[in-house]
């Protein structure tokens, strides 16, 4: 009996307090940016090499054909621009395909979808360095 309670205090104590997995809004923040809290912080104000704007590191020339919006630090107009954009582009990965796209082709869907495309949305045809990001991706994604 005593053993029982250590178990089931254990499971309320231990695994009751594990972190609940992450969204893929919260993922992508989070690799892109190191963005770690839902509201406005420093990772909404990172801008990339080719000048990426938002935590989710758009395009400004991408993001403007979604909202003429300039609130690039607003965590919540990134994540609807970041919505339209995927939608798009999971619509035309599912034409493609047929099916829906994995946790990996999310990401190249959102990070290379040129390339993506232009490999026939065959994940393994990419360049490998797009690969291994993708899989880092998906594996902080899946393993949240």
């Amino acid at each position: 009996m005593r053993y029982l309670a250590l178990v089931a205090f254990w499971l309320v104590t231990v695994v009751g307090t594990q972190a609940a997995p992450l969204s893929l809004r919260e993922s992508l923040g989070m690799f892109e940016t190191g963005a770690n809290q839902p509201g406005s912080g420093m990772a909404d104000r990172v801008r990339g090499k080719s000048g990426e704007v938002s935590r989710f590191q758009i395009l400004p020339s991408v993001w403007h054909r979604y909202t003429a919006s300039t609130e690039y630090d607003n965590p919540e107009v990134a994540w609807y621009v970041t919505q339209r954009i995927l939608s798009e582009r999971i619509t035309s990965f599912r034409s493609a395909t047929g099916r829906d796209p994995n946790a990996l082709e999310i990401y190249l869907l959102w990070n290379k979808p040129g390339s993506f495309q232009q490999a026939g949305f065959v994940a393994q045809r990419v360049k490998v360095t797009y690969l291994k990001r993708a899989e880092r991706f998906a594996n902080l994604w899946q393993s949240s």
